[in-house]
């Protein structure tokens, strides 16, 4: 992977990457036919089975930093960013930066730096269950799985097999040659040669010179907070509601935090992300992301933009604008269009056989799909950038003043650290924007207000937090508020806390300065901001 400066641990920052790399040619790797995918998978001796699918993709959920996804295209490790859909057969790889991978019942696989960690196995057996096998090259990675029984979660580390049992939580570090592996709860069954070993609850397995064993306790890891920040954050979001149904679902713990579901009559009851307003369209911004065999993929640039962008339709409500809501089939990617007119059954809605593939339909704005880069030409961009206007972040403004902008979405929102946003949004609906004060800091047991925040070792990636101790949503002003503290003091409001924040690393990342988004794409009706067609590279 090459240099980048260290703008692009800030999601914008990788926005900007992205946008740079589309101008890059990937070499031409052909299509990957059904054959032959079987063909490869029984090379690798991955333990595919007969009667397997291939069809499976999970999601990359959170990306923070300098880290690079191989997706086959022949072009290596290539930027990325969250929502990338991963693959069999592919790898990922950080530098200094951090990552966080989420399968189909919620369970997670957390990737600290320095780390490469490849994805041999993704399938479905027959009997329905998932199988994911991951090969750890080098480096430290945290797994949490849920309770789903019958799935199969299975790591590799150098000769080593580790069978992951459910609701387990372990940090595995390997250097390639030895290897720790501390299991928090649950359970994990190690296989190595004809030797294997049971490692339990607050054990921790050694294995090194063909050695394996086992002691009744747990050192403290290096990246544990930001581990322990991470696996909170899943289980206070991940429950779902009444109205996207019983149980996990995949990517719901976004949904939650970024967004909530309303109930409008006559149309019923559909989400909406947080800071938008009526101008906000769904798909005017995204990347097109090559995979081999399937075409391009569109990937939402939000940090909620995963389900809403596999399943459900999304449909333009006068008075509200843009919803989504839930679908019972999941697509993978082939992801566009899942669409259905207008909410409750209005006059905009598809002719029976046609939702969910195509145009977006809605009964006060009719808007057209972005188009798909082509598949045939001789040399396709493995990354492809698409506006339609401008993009919006919420950003730090200043060391300490954290802005929430209208239309962002939630783009640059610190996942899970400013606490609950359904107020903010309200307020930022009224004057358009909201400030908060914040202070920045690392993931660390014990951390106070003015503390070390890990600076003698790493924890994890620093973050914005609110400034107010307590309620986590009373340190925030709205515009009009904000307007008046600038006009007293002659800037944009500071934070009482005294404390500069640093460049940071935020759930979508934040830019350290203001920054001016990518150039729209041209449309169809010619304008830069004009609705229609977005014009595709070919």
């Amino acid at each position: 992977m090459k240099a980048i400066s260290k703008s692009t641990f800030l999601v914008l920052g990788l926005w900007l990457a992205v946008a740079a790399c589309v101008s890059l040619k990937a070499q031409e790797t052909g299509a990957i036919t059904s054959s032959g995918q079987d063909a490869l998978t029984s090379q690798m001796d991955n333990g595919a089975r007969p009667g397997d699918s291939h069809v499976r993709i999970v999601r990359l959920s959170d990306a923070k930093g300098h880290l690079g996804l191989d997706r086959k295209t022949g072009a290596g490790f290539e930027q990325t960013m969250s929502n990338m859909p991963i693959v069999q057969g592919e790898r990922l790889a950080t530098a200094d930066g951090y990552a966080e991978v989420e399968f189909e019942d919620n369970s997670t696989l957390r990737v600290a730096p320095n780390t490469e960690v490849s994805f041999p196995l993704l399938a479905l057996r027959s009997t329905g269950a998932k199988a994911s096998t991951m090969k750890v090259a080098k480096g430290i990675v945290y797994v949490s799985t849920e309770s789903t029984k019958d799935n199969e979660f299975l790591l590799e580390a150098g000769d080593a097999k580790m069978v992951v049992g459910p609701s387990t939580h372990l940090r595995l570090d390997f250097d390639g040659d030895a290897a720790l592996l501390a299991v928090f709860n649950g359970s994990v069954e190690v296989q190595r040669g004809d030797e294997t070993t049971v490692v339990n609850k607050k054990e921790t397995l050694s294995l090194a010179a063909g050695q394996m064993s086992v002691t009744k306790k747990i050192a403290e890891g290096s990246f544990d907070a930001w581990d322990k920040e991470s696996a909170e954050y899943h289980e206070r979001y991940s429950h779902a509601n009444a109205f996207a149904g019983n149980g996990n679902s995949f990517g719901l713990s976004d949904l939650n935090y970024y967004g909530n579901f309303v109930n409008v009559p006559g149309y019923g009851s559909f989400w909406q992300p947080y800071f938008i307003g009526a101008g906000w369209s769904p798909y005017a911004n995204g990347v097109w992301a090559l995979y081999p065999g399937a075409g391009y993929s569109w990937v939402s640039p939000y940090p909620w933009g995963w389900l809403p962008y596999h399943s459900g339709a999304w449909s333009f409500v006068p008075g509200f604008g843009w919803g989504w809501q839930p679908g019972s089939s999941f697509n993978g990617l082939n992801n566009v269009a899942m669409t259905n007119g207008a909410i409750g059954g209005g006059s905009a809605v598809a002719a029976a056989g046609t939702v969910g593939k195509g145009v977006v339909h809605s009964p006060m704005r009719p808007a057209v799909m972005p188009q798909a880069p082509t598949t045939t030409a001789a040399a396709r961009q493995s990354l492809v950038l698409s506006n339609e206007k401008p993009i919006v972040f919420s950003k730090e403004e200043r060391p300490g003043n954290f802005v929430f902008q209208k239309d962002s979405a939630g783009l640059g929102v610190p996942r899970g650290s400013l606490g609950n946003l359904n107020k903010i949004s309200n307020d930022v609906g009224r004057h358009g924007s909201a400030n908060m004060e914040v202070y920045a800091a690392n993931p660390h047991p014990g951390m106070e207000r003015g503390g070390d925040h890990g600076a003698n070792r790493p924890s994890g990636p620093a973050t914005l937090r609110p400034a107010s101790r307590g309620d986590e949503s009373t340190g925030y002003r709205g515009g009009n508020e904000a307007a008046a503290a600038m006009r007293q003091g002659g800037g944009n409001p500071q934070s009482n806390s005294g404390q500069a924040s640093p460049s940071y690393h935020g759930g979508g990342g934040t830019s350290p300065a203001p920054m001016s988004a990518p150039a729209p794409a041209p449309s169809a009706a010619g304008g830069a901001g004009a609705r229609g067609p977005v014009a595709a590279p070919r």
